[in-house]
């Protein structure tokens, strides 16, 4: 065979290995846990950035036969949950309980709240442990807020640990840190954690430099109670700014992801400045279909009463949701980093940071940003044979009306007969991983950002691809049987 011929070939090779890995992933294995027949799937939150509709009305879940199976989106038709704000026993230690056996020190009431042996106690000032005791807060944890001397000045830093008996200790997120600093002429005060929907009877605070940990004088702790389990909160990437104008930031967000929490991380060091934090939201055509679903955050309404509270200027197709001052400041005990921020849940396809004053208060190189939401959770009736999988389209079907194709979202009291709003629903769990091509890798890892697509989901005419392509690999794998068959006769030939 001709050079020509095998450039030929191989560039057939390469095109067709190039047509298939043109053809958008639209499905990923859901793996069961338990006997059902009812399973309850929480996504990833990378699904935003592959699904053809932010709302996630494209999703289906289809058995092996490629049929799609009933399911309803969970949390829909649940009570509303209840928040609640209490103050909670808390107990100094001194360094010596530090590397000794926490439980020794108490007895328990038989109401199960503690009682501290006095021989134990230690001044305020000495404490290098707190020991708060949560056993009689009902639901989940949301936050720790607490209350210092009002002498106390400086950046304390701590580790939180949460336990069941006092024995067995895990981890509570990373260092925290309380914060009460006088900078520039503004105070700066930070007196509430985050603690993600914990958990837990007990938590113990740590102080990371025992010899300058704050004298607590008070804790108190918001919870919520929910009928239905919420899935921990999930974080993007960084987000660097798409546009910054003279006194404000643009930041590009996932499509369709409901924003419940809002990280600043100012790249400058000793930066200080206050901030509006703005939703904005893309102009949508009449036609289009509201979001049937928008996430609850407690944590946004415990802390901003009101949902507008911003005082800065904004402009049009602003939402505003909070003020706030971010800072990066160097303090004898490390950096003090401006906290968390809570956001209200809803979708915007972008934030804007709006300073009061020029844009370079937030230092010479503009802040990145993560978001991060709760994952939707479906529950689905395991019809049909396993194995399962997870179908979204690639690509909005502009002839397509929304909900009219089988498979759509059905209403919990219509998935599950005899279903009570106020009872958590009984299903097995199930799982799935989304696959990440080489190409997509870098965008999931970033941003979670759309990806993009060429044509909705459908079965038949991804079988016939796939068809297509098994018939010219075959003619492809004759033709190299063929060229390979010619190479042995030119060289019995040449010998």
């Amino acid at each position: 065979m001709s050079g020509h011929s095998m450039r030929v070939l191989l560039a057939a090779l390469v095109t067709t290995a190039g047509a298939a890995q043109a053809q958008p992933v639209t499905s990923a294995p859901i793996a069961l846990q338990g006997a059902g027949p009812y399973h309850r799937l929480t996504l990833p939150l990378a699904i935003y950035g592959r699904a053809a509709y932010g709302d996630l009305s494209d999703l289906r879940v289809h058995n092996a036969a490629g049929h799609a199976v009933p399911y309803a989106w969970l949390r829909n038709e649940a009570a509303a949950p209840r928040t609640a704000s209490q103050a909670v026993p808390i107990f100094a230690l001194p360094g010596s309980a530090a590397s000794g056996d926490t439980a020794l020190a108490f007895t328990v009431r038989p109401d199960g709240s503690l009682a501290l042996d006095s021989k134990t106690t230690a001044r305020p000032n000495d404490a290098a442990q707190w020991l708060i005791d949560v056993s009689q807060v009902k639901g989940a944890l949301l936050q720790a807020r607490f209350e210092v001397a009002p002498d106390a000045r400086g950046l304390f830093g701590f580790q939180l640990e949460a336990s069941e008996d006092l024995r067995q200790w895990r981890p509570v997120g990373g260092e925290e840190q309380l914060v009460r600093l006088a900078h520039g002429g503004q105070a700066i005060e930070r007196m509430a954690v985050e603690l993600g929907n914990l958990r837990a009877r007990f938590l113990r605070l740590s102080w990371s430099d025992p010899q300058h940990g704050a004298p607590l004088a008070k804790v108190e702790i918001d919870s919520v109670q929910e009928v239905e389990p919420v899935a921990p909160i999930e974080w993007s990437g960084a987000l660097k700014p798409e546009r910054c104008s003279e006194d404000y930031c643009d930041y590009v967000l996932p499509r369709g992801l409901p924003v419940q929490s809002l990280r600043i991380d100012l790249a400058d060091i000793n930066t200080l400045a206050q901030v509006g934090v703005s939703g904005l939201v893309d102009a949508a055509p009449a036609s289009a279909t509201p979001p049937q679903f928008v996430p609850r955050n407690p944590l946004y309404a415990l802390r901003h009463q009101h949902r507008r509270t911003t005082t800065l200027p904004t402009g049009p197709g602003e939402a505003p949701l909070l003020d706030t001052v971010v800072y990066r400041l160097a303090q004898a005990g490390g950096e003090a980093r401006s906290p968390v921020l809570a956001l209200d849940g809803a979708v915007y396809s972008r934030l804007r940071l709006r300073t009061a004053g020029p844009v370079s208060l937030l230092g010479a190189t503009p802040p990145s940003i993560a978001v991060g939401a709760t994952p939707r959770t479906l529950v689905f009736l395991a019809q049909g044979g396993a194995p399962f999988s997870l179908a979204w389209s690639a690509a909005p079907d502009k002839g397509a009306v929304q909900g009219a194709v089988p498979g759509a979202p059905l209403a919990l009291s219509t998935l599950i007969p005899g279903y009570a709003a106020d009872k958590p629903v009984a299903a097995d769990d199930a799982s799935v991983t989304l696959p990440v091509a080489a190409v997509e890798s870098a965008v999931a890892a970033a941003a979670l950002a759309p990806v993009p697509g060429t044509a909705p989901h459908d079965p038949s005419r991804k079988w016939w691809l796939w068809g297509a392509l098994g018939v010219g690999l075959l003619l492809l794998a004759g033709m190299a049987w063929s060229l390979f068959a010619s190479l042995r006769k030119d060289r019995a030939a040449a010998d």
